[in-house]
């Protein structure tokens, strides 16, 4: 059995899947930049202009969704999708813009760890979606759960980024400042699961 949609219907799935893209080329940029740590201010302007993409992507959306009567999933979870996904690439907007807000000198080895969970709970996000509408159920759950396992990932890798944070060697300016930046990249893959639990109650609903 298929979708049979048309193409406004269709629309729904390529803006949301362009959503998940964009996410992905947001979080790689910050990987890069941490990883990389050149051209700082150039490639957090380059995430910017990504963020600004989203902010588009969600508007059309929205747009769409005033401008369709019916609709190939319920209208609240289409919004709610198209929300997180903006969650996301506006946390790692914020992460990125952070490295100069607070004058970054260097990245730590757990800002990396942490940009490399976000950059493959963003891919899982981005298969995820394109497994839905092609109605590949199962390997639609599989996705989810290896979101759900990457968010706990994450969580650990934050608890310990923190526990180094606090552990006396820090001056407290330093350890304001990376909590924030920490904190910041946990939320964007926080959004993420926020995505696939969406995704996992759509699933149930459409199987």
């Amino acid at each position: 059995m298929v979708f049979r949609l048309s193409p406004r219907e269709e629309k729904f799935f390529t803006l949301l899947q362009d959503a998940a893209r964009n996410i992905v080329t947001g979080a790689t940029l910050l990987h890069q930049i941490l990883v990389e740590w050149e051209d700082v201010p150039a490639k957090v302007e380059e995430i910017k202009r990504v963020e600004d993409r989203g902010d588009d992507i969600t508007h059309e959306i929205v747009k769409l969704l005033n401008a369709t009567f019916v609709t190939p999933l319920d209208r609240e979870d289409i919004l709610t999708m198209a929300s997180r996904l903006d969650d996301v690439i506006d946390r790692i907007d914020a992460a990125a813009a952070r490295l100069l807000l607070f004058r970054i000198k260097a990245p730590t080895e757990h800002a990396r760890t942490l940009s490399r969970v976000l950059c493959l709970t963003c891919e899982q996000v981005s298969e995820a979606l394109v497994h839905f509408q092609r109605r590949r159920f199962a390997e639609v759950a599989q996705a989810c759960v290896e979101i759900n396992r990457l968010e706990n990932e994450g969580d650990e890798a934050l608890r310990q980024a923190l526990e180094e944070l606090y552990d006396g060697r820090f001056e407290a300016l330093e350890v304001m400042k990376w909590k924030e930046i920490y904190e910041t990249l946990e939320e964007a893959i926080d959004r993420c699961e926020d995505v696939s639990d969406v995704l996992e109650t759509v699933t149930l609903k459409n199987a």
